[in-house]
């Protein structure tokens, strides 16, 4: 072999290594992506929590690096749970007569795999803004898979085994709300409910 020849084949490896490269850098989560559909949940809220809550706090959450693995960040995380909210009937951009806060407690992530599982664990509190009860605190853990089927980049399917993740979490959190007793709006909140 020539050197030119094996000059112009190492140039063609490495140009082919960096577009691979290029071409599996991690992305973040999309928040779009991670809500939930959350039509055939129940009956809807009860009339209490309708357009009544608005997104507080939300931690735990961690930045991408696109040299490593996707993750979900607080502000990607916090988008999807407003969103949750509006979709399910839930949510109010602002003064609310609850607040829910969040956090991102664990993202368990494989580190390969033809098929990936993620599997979220979430803790939520919801509180009365006025008398600062608690009325729902519950701590959720869902997982979300992808496959092969999905996408052939590893980087690609481990982002949608999180949005996948994050969705089944936000989901149950929905069925829970849906599932608090109702309360007349002009009685204050004076107990709180815990499960797990």
């Amino acid at each position: 072999m020539s050197y030119r020849l094996l000059f112009k084949v190492v140039r063609l490896s490495i140009a082919g290594t960096a577009l691979a490269l290029l071409g599996a850098c991690a992305d973040p989560a999309s928040p779009t992506a991670m809500v939930p559909d959350v039509s055939g949940i129940g009956a809807g809220p009860p009339p209490a929590y309708r357009l009544a809550i608005t997104a507080g706090e939300v931690g735990g959450g961690s930045k991408t690096s696109p040299l490593w693995t996707s993750q979900v960040d607080n502000p990607e995380f916090r988008e999807a749970l407003v969103r949750t909210l509006l979709a399910a009937g839930l949510g109010r951009a602002e003064n609310g007569r609850f607040r829910l806060d969040a956090v991102l407690q664990k993202l368990e992530q494989p580190f390969a795999g033809f098929t990936m599982t993620v599997t979220s664990t979430i803790g939520y509190k919801l509180t009365e803004v006025a008398t600062g009860a608690v009325v729902y605190e519950n701590t959720i853990t869902a997982s979300g898979s992808a496959t092969t089927d999905d996408t052939l980049y590893g980087v690609a399917r481990l982002k949608i085994a999180n949005e996948r993740a994050i969705r089944a979490n936000l989901r149950q959190l929905v069925e829970g709300l849906y599932a608090l007793p109702d309360r007349p709006l002009d009685q204050p909140m004076i107990t709180s409910s815990r499960r797990t």
